[in-house]
This record gives C-alpha cells, structure tokens and sequence, in this order.
C-alpha cells in the first residue's frame, strides 16, 4: 500500500507541475488567458472522465492491472504537450489527460481502501488525500524552478504509473 500512497503523490505532482507549466507557456507565448484556462480545462475535463467513467464502469471492481493500463494511458495523453504548440492546442490537448486524471484517482482510491486492513478505512482515505495534496505542493514547488515545461508533469505522470505496475498486496490485519 506504500508504494500506491507513493504513486498518489506522483499523480497529484502532475496536476500541480501542470499549473506552472500553464503559467509558463502564457508567459512564454504572451497569452496570459491560458494561465488559467488550462488548469480550468483540465478539470473540467476531469469532471468529464469521472461522470463518464461512473456511467461506463463494469459491475467488477477494478484490478491492479486496470489502474495499471489507466496509469499508462494517462502519462502518455501528456506526450503531446511536450510538442511546441500554439496556446489553443495546447488548451485542447489539455482534455485527454485531464479526462483520466478522476478516473485514475477514484480507481487508485478504491485500491487503497481494499488494501487497508479491517477498520482502517478512514484512515487509508485520509492517507489517500494527504499524498495527493503533498504531490500537488511538491509538483508546483518542483515546475517553478525546472522551467516550468510540461516534460516535469510528464515525468511523474510516468513515475506514477511504474509504480502503479510494482504489486501490492493487502496489508495485514492490525491484532
């Protein structure tokens, strides 16, 4: 369960890597409205991908292997960005990942809870949300001085889903 913890922090690094990076392409391409048209996209975006992916779930709960593939095709809907775009494109690339980002959140929250041990579900919710908003702080803190590229969203896009792929087994029962 450490290590998924681990990778939640690395999922909540790509959001807040990509805020700078929104801010540093407006700078860069002197269209201030994406600063924060690209963080709005993203989670709108998110929105999106969470109803869609309520709708469309199966009746069986989500394996290792499924936040796995999700993981996958997460990192690599960044791989666009790294393509030196006009800010439009930029704005409409900015859907596919974010599309994924609540499905991959809610499937790796899930996995979390099914892994803590009897009673601790709380517990393994709060720890859920703690590594996300420690990514989040570590991915803005990170960007800033990196450039402020979308390479660094990418990478820990990337270091998320490696350790999605490592195998988790669940905790043992507290006695």
């Amino acid at each position: 369960m450490r290590l998924l913890l681990i990778a939640l922090v690395f999922l909540g690094a790509t959001v807040g890597a990509l805020d700078v990076a929104a801010i540093a392409t407006a700078d860069r391409q002197d269209t201030s409205w994406l600063a924060g048209a690209l963080p709005a996209r993203f989670s709108a975006a998110g929105l999106l991908g969470g109803l869609l992916f309520t709708r469309l779930q199966p009746a069986t709960a989500p394996g290792p292997r499924h936040l796995l593939l999700l993981g996958a095709v997460f990192a690599a809907c960044g791989l666009p960005l790294l393509a030196p775009l006009p800010a439009p494109a930029v704005l409409a690339l900015a859907v596919l990942p974010g599309a994924l980002f609540v499905p991959l959140l809610t499937m790796a929250s899930l996995t979390v809870t099914a892994l803590a041990p009897p009673g601790t579900s709380t517990e393994a919710v709060g720890w859920t949300s703690s590594a996300i908003r420690l990514g989040l702080a570590g991915g803005t803190a990170l960007a800033g001085p990196l450039g402020g590229h979308f390479a660094v969203p990418l990478l820990a896009a990337t270091v998320c889903t490696l350790l999605l792929g490592v195998r988790t087994t669940p905790a043992p029962a507290l006695v």
